[in-house]
């Protein structure tokens, strides 16, 4: 069988990495592509032992021929597949750029249908692209769905924050909030597990993937990251997907849907926390915030983007706190009003929220992030 040809786009972290472990696994698939940002090391591990032809990145490596964009990149290769994997509004550009140059596109960048969703939406039925969630809960809802949904619960760890005494958590430290209790992710997801705002991203790219109303779209929280999704039916059956948490399995599922070809763990269900239990709201402000707030407005879900890449900056280099970031991503999330026609004023308006939280950080006495 011919091989198919990959580019991963942000190879060098967590999902990136895994991609290339995947892949050297299941057979089949070839990488022809990646890009990175400042990690040349391993950049160079994967393009020397996969032989990738071509690359773009901060730094020059020892093997392959360097392109001077994503765009380049992709329109060199011409990908059967892309991973986006690159976090943020980067990742953004990179996926709407994907879409012209592949016919399938596993997606990682959950900011794209949070920030862009219906002019992405738009765009990938256009150009006749399969879309294949990479998140774990999507992934799972994607196995489970069928015309009959009623409703759906994603589910969350609750991060870092689950088990701290809520009267500590809002003086919590980098330290205390990057040890997350089941899943290995790179600093910004691991940080917005503990607010849950990954979770509300999640609830918007449901929306955006599913064309499922809110109301009809639940979280919960799964102690042990077991159970992946819950899709309820009509007639009142409860379909639940759940495994052991590891990337790798839903990364293996969007290169070869509908297929599987990895062979993971059999788990002993008899080893894992099943229960489902309720998003407090005096724990998770920003999630429960966002739910009322948010959702439904476009220019907010862009600014909410925008303002937590910055505040998470401040955060991981200690200049707030664990509360006076959540503080700040309300109050300036809470000071944007936009109308968004296209996607021009989709990146304009992030620029603006960069800017107006980047005068509140210096309001409350953070140094300025770039």
């Amino acid at each position: 069988m011919e091989e198919k040809t990959v580019v991963i786009l942000g190879a060098t972290g967590s999902i990136g990495t895994q991609t290339v472990d995947v892949i050297s696994k299941i057979g089949g698939f070839r990488i022809v592509g990646i890009s990175f940002g400042k990690n040349v090391d391993v950049a160079n591990r994967i393009v020397g032992c996969f032989r990738v032809p071509y690359y773009c990145g901060d730094g020059r490596l020892e093997h392959g021929l360097r392109m001077s964009s994503i765009e380049e990149l992709l329109d060199v290769t011409k990908p059967d597949v892309v991973v986006c994997a690159i976090p943020g509004i980067e990742g953004v550009k990179a996926a709407f750029e994907s879409l012209n140059h592949t016919k399938r596109l596993a997606l990682a960048t959950k900011e794209t249908l949070v920030c862009a969703g219906p002019f992405f939406k738009k765009m990938v039925q256009e150009r006749g692209v399969e879309l294949i969630p990479v998140d774990s809960e999507h992934s799972a809802i994607l196995q489970l769905m069928e015309e009959s949904v009623a409703r759906i619960i994603l589910t969350a760890s609750g991060g870092a924050v689950r088990d701290v005494p809520k009267d500590r958590i809002r003086n919590l430290g980098p330290r205390e909030v990057l040890k997350h209790p089941t899943w290995r992710m790179g600093q910004r997801i691991t940080v917005d597990s503990a607010t849950m705002v990954n979770k509300l991203f999640e609830v918007i790219e449901a929306h955006e993937l599913f064309d499922l109303p809110y109301e009809n779209i639940q979280v919960a929280i799964n102690p042990s990251s077991f159970v992946h999704g819950v899709v309820y039916l009509r007639d009142g059956t409860v379909k639940i997907h759940a495994g052991i948490p590891d990337m790798r399995v839903p990364i293996a599922y969007a290169l070869t849907y509908p297929e599987r070809k990895y062979n993971g763990v059999l788990p002993d269900l008899r080893d894992f926390d099943l229960r489902l239990l309720e998003v407090e709201e005096d724990r998770y402000p920003v999630f429960h915030y966002g739910l009322k707030s948010i959702v439904n407005d476009l220019s907010k879900r862009i600014a909410l983007n925008a303002v937590d890449e910055v505040v998470i900056e401040a955060f991981l280099n200690e200049r707030i706190s664990f509360g006076e970031l959540v503080d700040t991503i309300v109050r300036v999330v809470d000071n944007v009003s936009f109308k968004v026609e296209n996607l021009e004023d989709v990146f304009q308006l992030d620029l603006l929220v960069r800017d107006m939280a980047r005068v509140e950080l210096e309001r409350i006495g953070g140094r300025e992030t770039k």
